[in-house]
């Protein structure tokens, strides 16, 4: 018969209960995280109607400038494009704001501005320059906008759990 130390018992004992506790889930309650911020929805159909030039304003938060001729475009974030005429840098005359709603970004070629309209991709004419024209719309060239904090979104505001005709043009902080 084999003859164990007591040291040797302890030893196989405690790598024992060593594994069988490290095998065990630890489960701690799991917390979720969802942002702190609602969403703003719009109908598809409003989405693409919503797209005008107004009466200049003042500018809120401005995102991104671009120059074309004598003049600058001020994307303000969410909301559309300031065009102001900078012909005396001295003294810029604002001419307009073209509300798109969910602008974040903008280019220009030729006589076409480029912009998000929240998830879709909007050409707009700019030739007459009393007037303006979508002269083309890709719908879902883009995903939704995201929370500002990055948090998870609520399963109730996802694209799955809401009417499809629904779309996210921005997010709002929660009160």
């Amino acid at each position: 018969m084999l003859k164990l130390k007591p040291i040797t018992i302890k030893l196989c004992f405690g790598l024992l209960a060593f594994i069988t506790l490290s095998s065990l889930k630890c489960t701690e309650p799991r917390t979720k995280i969802y942002t702190e911020y609602n969403p703003v929805f719009m109908k598809r159909a409003e989405l693409e109607n919503s797209i005008s030039l107004n009466a200049p304003r003042e500018i809120g938060t401005p995102a991104k400038i671009y120059t074309k001729d004598n003049y600058l475009f001020v994307s303000e974030a969410g909301l559309g494009v300031h065009i102001i005429d900078n012909s005396n840098p001295a003294a810029p005359v604002k001419l307009g704001f073209i509300k798109v709603l969910g602008c974040f970004d903008m280019a220009i070629k030729g006589n076409t501005m480029y912009v998000d309209n929240a998830t879709d991709l909007v050409a707009i004419d700019l030739s007459n320059s009393s007037q303006i024209k979508v002269s083309e719309r890709i719908v879902d060239a883009f995903p939704e906008p995201v929370p500002p904090d990055n948090l998870k979104v609520r399963p109730e505001h996802l694209k799955t759990n809401r009417p499809a005709d629904l779309v996210i043009v921005k997010w709002n902080k929660a009160n």
